[in-house]
């Protein structure tokens, strides 16, 4: 009796882990596999190509400068002073 206890906790304690490798295998579960497209749909993804190229086209570009830090900042740098600027 002891011995069907211990199987019986190991299949209970096995299961949730084996559970998601059988989910892989599931028989006749296929995404688009063997499905034609039909004229209507061919052509409703070729309109909604070009709708979405035309409204990319409408988007403005990026600025030049995005530097956030631009008001921030002095507009020129400081220069060191003294001999260690001068030689080189």
């Amino acid at each position: 009796m002891r011995v069907v206890w211990v199987a019986m906790l190991i299949a209970v304690m096995t299961g949730p882990m084996v559970a998601p490798a059988f989910a892989q295998f599931t028989p006749g579960f296929r995404l688009n596999e063997g499905k034609q497209r039909s004229e209507d749909e061919i052509a409703r993804d070729k309109e909604n190509e070009a709708a979405a190229k035309a409204a990319r086209s409408k988007i403005p570009d990026a600025k030049q400068n995005s530097d956030p830090w631009a008001t921030v900042r002095p507009e020129t740098a400081a220069k060191p002073k003294g001999k260690a600027a001068t030689a080189r």
